[in-house]
């Protein structure tokens, strides 16, 4: 058939027609033993009943691998102010670089009910908690999904209600492609169903 007119192929890139999407840091690790984490955007909820998320992440992350380590990870939902801090936890390598937190001046924290790390520095405008409920390796290639049981989430004062993000204040960070960022701007309302 073909690509539709007024419509440009997107081929290769076709992941890019889904952008901009939340950017976030994946955090894992063991206090005084392992830490990782990386940029993620390819993260949303699961369901409800129970309460999890699932994140795809590169088979061969690093983060990943402490993830599989530690059984558990924080969801760190990060505001546009915080783009270069994201951009560059993505492209630098914890696996190469074990000094990557301190290379990037990021602080994590241990106070947490899953137990593992949740980022402070840069602080972040929100956070999911999770301990690892399964991981799916067979799904892709490069990419698998680790799903996770959310045992606690939390935003920022006066930028989260307790139910949702409040849409007139608060800037969380979206990724387009590469080094391209963007975030929400105004509120628009659909009409009420008839």
């Amino acid at each position: 058939m073909g690509v539709p007119s007024g419509y440009v192929d997107a081929g290769d890139y076709w992941p890019r027609l889904l952008n901009p999407r939340p950017a976030y840091i994946v955090a894992s690790g063991r206090r005084g033993g392992v830490l990782g984490f990386m940029a993620a955007s390819w993260v949303m909820p699961l369901s409800e009943d129970p309460p999890r998320v699932v994140a795809a992440l590169g088979v061969e992350s690093h983060t990943l691998s402490v993830i599989r380590e530690c059984g558990c990870f924080s969801i760190n939902v990060m505001g546009v102010g915080d783009r270069d801090f994201v951009y560059a936890a993505g492209v630098v390598s914890g696996r190469e670089r074990r000094d990557k937190a301190s290379l990037l001046g990021a602080e994590f924290s241990w106070d947490t009910v899953s137990g593992c790390p949740r980022l402070v520095r840069p602080r972040p405008l929100g956070v999911v908690e999770a301990r690892v409920w399964r991981v799916v390796d067979d799904v892709a290639e490069d990419t698998c999904l680790v799903v996770g049981d959310v045992v606690a989430a939390y935003g920022l004062e006066g930028l989260f209600t307790g139910r949702w993000w409040d849409l007139r204040r608060v800037r969380v960070l979206l990724h387009g492609a590469g080094r391209v960022f963007t975030t929400n701007s105004g509120v628009f309302y659909a009409r009420r169903s008839v």
